[in-house]
């Protein structure tokens, strides 16, 4: 099967290579910006600019917009590269018989069909999100029975019994995840065929496609698995080579622009050749892959395939040049744009703070007094902690809901009094700090930022955080976040005056629309057209953990206003090395890391 499959690649490579690059080009130009519009109307619509962290299962779940997202995103995204396919399987349809197809005749036979196409795509994008409802239903008996008596961080940490069991049970999830996936691309390997070349409706495709593959299923299900196994080592293979000629040739270069300038200037073209032809040859590869099982369950006998004369009338003559002038224009834009893009994010006038995530935490235990006085030593701009109440109101300095992963202790934070969480040793000579005590330890030397933390147990933690700020005198050194945006709210009502920033791992939609001063996102996040959209709003971006110094000069170049890591006498070193760079050299970083080529110096590693 598959040695058939390659045999119709070679034999018409050249017409499958030019039509997937030419649909790529449309679906970049035109459906995918199209689908971004859509998706985002459907998640404003109903829940603000902003879906973040927690909210985003629970719109999903609970939010008739949020099945509409489900539903009709997952059915354009798959549809967009169902039509794709459906271009490429009609040149494996002729390659099979011997006869080649024109990549514009290719393109509209696709075009002829892509009502039916997307139709079908939407039927199997509700059967699966049906399928695993029982998946979500698991996780979370799961999640109730397993995990819920300890903060989430100390069975990441420590592993007891109880996380392997968890564990064990994702595996078997994961198992029954992949035979639903697999049974469900071999329905649709089949279901495609028979839409595009026996105009069967998509509603009754997928029955038909289910009859078809009953005696065949192994056949089908070890053909997409194989092609699975070669997408993916072909895909890691184009990723790794340009990453790994850049470590091996760039330290040897001579240390002159013109050299360096060409060297990215070729690493770039190899880089975006390689990962073109790696796209190319496995949706190529997969469209005649679906079209021999095709063939083999069904034969020739019933397809329909419209004669090149047909489909020649349905467009002018002269479809090629203006593809290929598309495809060249893209390429074109796509290189300026990565260097207007690293020269934009490469100057080094702005000033970037360095943030100490909980302290100078790699070389103490976090959020403790030594954390905070050697990020203090190491000349840190802003210490970033994490508060609690106590059971008895006192506001105390700790990340996790209990104390199992800093000190082995299963106290609930909110279920015992401050003096039991300060009895629990941390390391010999280290405990629980109070708020009071952390800002003393900082005050004259950093600025904080207090992170509060909501494990739904607060009572009084906005009151008492202002009150406790207050009488320490560092209403002006303070700062304040929070992943609960009701918090942030509470306290900005308590004082107005008062930088209140909204913490974000996960997000959809517009997050620089929120009501925050500044927001402290994953470095994924923070990409250089966010952080130019929040700085057109006037909301600073701090990005969280970075802690190597090709990840800190990353985010640097797309133009951050802090780095919050757990090194920052490393980040001093690195913002301060690059502020010394001339613009010519920051240019020359901001091109290797976005080449995925670190740019690390003996300068920068000491």
């Amino acid at each position: 099967m598959l040695a058939a499959a390659a045999k119709d690649l070679k034999f018409a490579w050249r017409s499958l290579a030019l039509t997937d690059i030419a649909y790529k080009a449309v679906a970049f130009a035109l459906l995918s910006p199209l689908t971004a519009l859509v998706l985002h109307w459907l998640i404003t619509r109903r829940r603000g600019p902003a879906v973040a962290d927690v909210d985003i299962l629970w719109f999903f779940v609970t939010t008739r917009s949020g099945i509409l997202v489900l539903v009709i995103g997952g059915a354009l995204l798959a549809g967009i590269t169902a039509l794709g396919t459906a271009c490429l399987m009609a040149i494996g349809i002729s390659a099979s018989a011997g006869r080649h197809m024109a990549p514009r005749h290719a393109l509209l036979f696709g075009a002829s069909r892509a009502q039916r196409v997307l139709a079908l795509t939407a039927h199997m994008v509700v059967r699966v999100l049906a399928g695993l409802i029982p998946f979500g239903a698991v996780a979370g008996i799961t999640y109730a029975t397993l995990l819920r008596s300890r903060d989430i961080n100390y069975y990441l940490a420590d592993r007891p019994p109880a996380f392997w069991a968890a564990a064990a049970v994702v595996g078997l999830m994961a198992a029954g995840l992949i035979a639903l996936i697999l049974r469900t691309l071999a329905r649709w390997a089949l279901a495609l065929p028979l839409v595009l070349f026996e105009d069967v409706p998509p509603r009754r495709a997928l029955g038909e496609a289910a009859r078809l593959a009953a005696g065949h299923r192994r056949v089908i299900l070890g053909a997409i698995a194989g092609w699975g196994v070669f997408a993916v080592a072909l895909l890691a293979l184009a990723s790794w080579l340009p990453e790994a000629i850049g470590r091996a040739v760039a330290p040897q270069l001579p240390e002159s622009f013109a050299a360096l300038s060409a060297f990215i200037v070729v690493l770039a073209v190899t880089w975006a050749a390689l990962g073109v032809l790696a796209g190319v040859v496995n949706a190529s590869l997969f469209a005649v892959v679906i079209v021999r099982l095709y063939l083999m369950t069904r034969g020739p006998g019933s397809m329909r395939l419209p004669e090149a004369a047909t489909l020649e009338r349905q467009v002018a003559h002269r479809l090629r040049r203006p593809i290929l002038a598309g495809v060249v224009t893209l390429f074109v834009l796509a290189v300026t744009g990565t260097t207007a893009l690293a020269i934009v994010g490469s100057k080094g006038d702005q000033p970037v703070l360095v943030i100490a995530h909980r302290g100078a935490s790699s070389a103490a235990p976090e959020n403790t007094l030594s954390a905070f006085r050697i990020a203090g030593d190491e000349k840190t701009d802003v210490v970033e902690l994490d508060v609690q109440e106590s059971s008895d109101g006192e506001v105390v300095v700790v990340h996790d809901s209990d104390l199992m992963r800093v000190g082995r202790s299963p106290l609930k934070i909110w279920g015992a009094p401050a003096a039991a969480l300060q009895a629990v040793r941390i390391e010999p000579g280290e405990r629980v700090p109070t708020l009071a005590e952390a800002l003393a330890a900082c005050k004259g030397r950093c600025r904080v930022l207090v992170e509060l933390k909501s494990y739904g147990h607060d009572q009084q933690l906005e009151e008492r955080v202002v009150a406790i700020v207050e009488a320490a005198g560092m209403a002006e050194q303070c700062i304040f976040m929070s992943l609960d945006h009701g918090m942030m709210r509470k306290l900005k009502e308590l004082r107005p005056s008062w930088t209140c920033g909204i913490l974000v791992a996960k997000a959809m939609g517009d997050l620089t629309a929120l009501p925050a001063d500044f927001l402290a996102v994953e470095s994924k996040i923070a990409t250089r057209r966010f952080v130019r959209q929040a700085h057109r709003v006037s909301k600073p971006v701090y990005v969280w953990t970075v802690n190597d110094p090709g990840a800190m000069l990353g985010a640097m170049s797309r133009g951050v206003d802090g780095l919050i890591t757990d090194k920052p006498g490393l980040a001093r070193s690195v913002v301060g090395q690059r502020a010394a760079m001339s613009d010519a050299q920051r240019v020359l970083v901001a091109l290797l890391i976005r080449l995925k080529v670190s740019p690390e110096t003996p300068a920068i590693n000491d």
